[in-house]
């Protein structure tokens, strides 16, 4: 599917961004304003909140909880998409999981909840999916937003490097981490039959991560990034 082709003409972003040294690397937006617009000239954004509900996933520095985090980022990221004219679906946009009525036990609510994300994105073929998730390791020192995309098209890679380099240039210049192609261990990804990536946007076991993390200033920022690495792609040639 040559999704970016059929697009590269579709959205025109005006965007300033301040780069300053204070700390690290910060940036500020001034500006989105959507141009010329259509229902017809754009793809849709799947926009997939990680866990939820009975599922906090990764528990981190301060038993900071990833649900709420991973739906803070998706909830910015969804108002920056909506504001340029995108038609967003979000998997969830609250504290829940999205399982089946009536299903019982943590396991089964788990799989239904998977299941029926998966049909979002099978509801939604001619769309760009992102799966926002933080990461966690025994060791704390670990840290850096990092990219798995889709083995099904070669997009979801394409999208993955240009993700990987903006955190890297616009957020982390002192990550050095590799884009990587899922394997069956993610479930959607591996699924997907649309351009997909899934975006670990930091370490919640590394203190000063997790803190970034949970400031939302700085969710906003890494909303950006991805944002802006999806414009880059649909314009890119």
């Amino acid at each position: 599917m040559a999704l970016k082709k059929k697009y590269w003409l579709a959205v025109l972003v005006l965007c300033v961004v301040t780069f300053a040294a204070a700390g690290g690397m910060v940036f500020r937006i001034h500006r989105t304003c959507p141009v010329m617009l259509t229902a017809g000239n754009r793809p849709r954004i799947i926009i997939d909140a990680g866990h939820g509900g009975m599922d906090g996933g990764a528990v981190g520095y301060n038993n900071i909880v990833e649900k709420d985090i991973n739906l803070a980022i998706a909830e910015d990221l969804r108002d920056l998409f909506v504001i340029s004219g995108f038609d967003v679906v979000m998997t969830r946009d609250s504290d829940c999981s999205i399982h089946d009525d009536g299903i019982t036990g943590v396991k089964n609510q788990k799989t239904s909840d998977m299941r029926n994300r998966l049909k979002i994105m099978e509801q939604n073929r001619d769309a760009i999916f992102l799966s926002i998730h933080q990461n966690k390791f025994t060791d704390p020192k670990y840290s850096g937003a990092q990219m798995f995309y889709s083995p099904n098209l070669p997009e979801s890679e394409e999208l993955a490097a240009i993700m990987q380099r903006h955190f890297r240039e616009m957020l982390q210049p002192e990550n050095t981490r590799e884009h990587k192609r899922s394997g069956r261990e993610l479930f959607l990804l591996y699924k997907a039959q649309t351009p997909a990536v899934l975006v670990e946007c930091g370490f919640l076991s590394n203190p000063q991560e997790a803190t970034n993390l949970i400031d939302p200033e700085y969710q906003e920022k890494v909303a950006f990034v991805i944002y802006s690495s999806v414009m880059e792609f649909l314009y890119s040639v």
